[in-house]
């Protein structure tokens, strides 16, 4: 009689978190750097007398930790792992501009007395650029406008900072009763509101510029009420040349925070820690499956 073939273990091929209400996932990570299950046992040790080893001991607690290292972020990254809330916008072939509103003060988006929108300018969506915009009231009528990055200045038209104040405005803008001013080489608009334009001076407004996409996900993180919420995951090893493969279903868990590098030429990639909690219902914490090649 022959020894049996041993278990191999080899690679990380997929890491799945899942809702634990009904098992359904919240999304894969397919690139995924590595994942290590760690079961560290506290010990209590009994030394008496003379003697200096102990003469007993007895595992007390285990910490069940799994770390895992990916090296993409996915929307629901930041839902399960920061308590993030997220919104998407739909894919656009030819850009997108919101979020208008006021910053300080009132009087700079005002329907009535101030700008009563901002908007992509027909035939100049090829000017679009990404960035978050802020309108400067200059005077009661005229606005200056700054972009928080130059990333895409050379969409279509140049862009170019005017000075060290990130400022793109040459000279101040006129904003006219229900007429659109165009903000030069940006592909955006600014339409004035309907009634005598009046704005207060040093009063902003800011907006969210982009050119065409495939999507854009809006993360909010850090509300006050954020939560980690508990979940499970599913780890697969790599599948070996005689077909073997590894199964982890971890059944509850709870992870929060990570890092996110961005460091020059380098990739950005999240590591991730949890807690394994014991299921009370399941009677453990996680369930093993070696799949041995036929």
């Amino acid at each position: 009689m022959s020894l049996s073939q041993d278990f191999i273990a080899y690679g990380i091929h997929s890491l799945v978190p899942y809702r634990r209400s009904d098992k359904l996932p919240y999304g894969i990570f397919k690139i995924v750097g590595g994942g290590t299950i760690s079961l560290s046992a506290e010990f209590e040790d009994l030394f008496g007398g003379s003697n200096k080893y102990a003469w007993a001991s007895e595992a007390k607690t285990i910490s069940a930790e799994f770390t895992a290292t990916v090296k993409s972020m996915p929307d629901f990254l930041f839902e399960v792992f920061l308590g993030a809330t997220v919104s998407t916008t739909a894919a656009s072939a030819t850009g997108t501009v919101d979020g208008f509103a006021n910053f300080k003060g009132t009087s700079a988006l005002d329907a009535s007395n101030g700008m009563a929108s901002v908007s992509i300018k027909s035939g100049s969506e090829a000017d679009l650029k990404e960035g978050i915009v802020v309108v400067e009231v200059v005077s009661p009528t005229t606005v200056d406008v700054y972009y928080m990055t130059d990333i895409e200045f050379a969409n279509g038209n140049d862009l170019e900072y005017i000075d060290d104040s990130l400022k793109v405005t040459a000279t101040p803008l006129t904003i006219t009763a229900s007429t659109a001013v165009e903000i030069p080489n940006t592909g955006i608009e600014i339409t004035g509101g309907s009634g005598t334009i009046g704005m207060t001076a040093g009063d902003s407004a800011t907006f969210t510029s982009a050119a065409a996409h495939g999507g854009i996900s809006e993360i909010i993180i850090g509300k006050s009420s954020a939560t980690f919420p508990e979940h499970g995951e599913v780890a697969l090893a790599a599948k070996r040349a005689d077909g073997s493969m590894l199964e982890i279903d971890i059944h509850k868990a709870v992870g929060a925070g990570f890092p996110i590098a961005l460091e020059e030429t380098v990739f950005s990639i999240p590591e991730l820690t949890v807690k394994l909690l014991f299921d009370s219902e399941l009677n453990r914490i996680a369930t093993f499956r070696k799949i041995k090649g036929a």
